[in-house]
């Protein structure tokens, strides 16, 4: 039986529980990997140097989508980890959301799309130092941007797949979160909340006197996202007092751009981030379209990582397409790919996960063995 809406829902009402998964947060998560590829179909064709306040402005709303899915991810991983989740669990879910999928789409890229779009031809291809590196570089992480020999290497964006460079700050979160989570700090309140605040504090020097020097990109980045994480932690942390509703968001958004500008401008706007997405996301749809945005297939991950090479393999055929067009392209592309991935590497490899899982506890547990007979305590 379907539950009458009612338009004050939208307004007020108890904020929602993570553990009953009776929430919008996947579909959250495919809209804003939607709204990033529409970003990315604008720059792709001209690359980032545009001008305008149509491209700024969108932009600006790609940046936050970004960090909208630390943000999720904060607070849900958080979630997971109050509720006691074993460490060799975590590792395993962590390692199979994130590598088969990497894996496979950076194989494609190098074993098929590279030869076929390279204009080096195939010999010459194989022939240079860079294709073979291409897969240790991007699985690795040690240059997730990496080209290969002669493959998009005219267009006003060259990589291969330019959005896995989030990839390395998304590991470093789960494994930052997995390490305090051992020693206790990432499953109490005032951990999360002490940590969100050292973060945050860090970001905010980061405005007011940026560090110039090596690695200075990195570790803005690194301030900005996990300082998205950890607010998306302290939201769950603080979820018995934080009821949601409009008039609140509308706050926060307005004190967001308010303070647009200021140093205060990054954290002021992904506590706004993280207010409207957990409101939107226990906003509670009625019906058979409320039940199928809360139960959708998760192709967010899939969408993410292969928008980019589709948009660069169509505007190889069609230099001159127009950037709607091509948006339209990378969307369909990426959403059938995204299901494909999702149906045939994503979720075979997160049944994985009990097996993994159990391998991952039976070193920790000889890890501990061998300590003792050491003469160091098993814990």
């Amino acid at each position: 039986m379907s539950v009458p809406f009612r338009a004050a829902s939208l307004l007020s009402g108890p904020h929602g529980r993570i553990e009953d998964r009776s929430n919008n947060f996947t579909a959250l998560r495919i809209a804003l990997a939607v709204f990033i590829v529409y970003g990315h179909a604008l720059m792709l064709p001209f690359g980032v140097e545009q001008a305008g306040a149509w491209f700024a402005g969108i932009d600006g709303a790609v940046q936050y989508a970004l960090d909208g899915f630390f943000i999720l991810s904060g607070y849900m991983l958080t979630a997971s980890l109050f509720r006691g989740a074993s460490l060799s669990g975590f590792a395993a879910a962590r390692i199979l959301r994130i590598f088969p999928g990497l894996i496979v789409t950076v194989l494609v890229l190098w074993l098929i799309v590279g030869p076929m779009e390279t204009r080096l031809g195939l010999g010459a291809y194989l022939q240079q130092a860079q294709t073979w590196w291409f897969p240790l570089a991007v699985i690795g992480q040690i240059s997730p941007q990496a080209t290969l020999p002669g493959v998009f290497d005219t267009h006003a964006m060259t990589y291969m797949n330019g959005p896995l460079w989030t990839i390395r700050y998304e590991l470093a979160c789960y494994l930052a979160a997995g390490l305090l989570a051992a020693v206790g700090v990432w499953r109490r309140k005032a951990g999360v909340l002490g940590l969100t605040a050292l973060v945050v504090a860090w970001s905010v020097i980061e405005a007011i006197a940026p560090y110039t020097g090596p690695l200075d990109d990195t570790l803005y980045a690194a301030a900005r996202f996990g300082g998205g994480f950890l607010i998306g932690a302290s939201a769950f942390a603080l979820r018995d007092r934080l009821p949601l509703g409009a008039v609140p968001a509308l706050a926060l958004t307005g004190l967001a751009v308010l303070l647009a500008g200021t140093p205060l401008a990054m954290v002021s706007g992904q506590v706004a981030v993280a207010y409207v997405l957990l409101w939107l996301g226990f906003v509670r749809l009625p019906g058979r379209a409320g039940a199928a945005v809360r139960e959708v297939e998760d192709v967010s991950y899939g969408i993410y990582i292969l928008h980019w090479p589709i948009g660069q393999v169509v505007l190889n055929a069609m230099p001159d397409i127009a950037p709607h067009v091509l948006f339209a392209a990378m969307l369909a592309g990426a959403l059938g790919a995204g299901w494909l991935l999702r149906r045939y590497v994503e979720l075979p490899a997160l049944a994985l996960k009990p097996r993994l899982s159990a391998v991952f506890s039976t070193g920790f547990a000889g890890h501990a063995r061998t300590g003792a007979r050491a003469g160091v305590p098993a814990e």
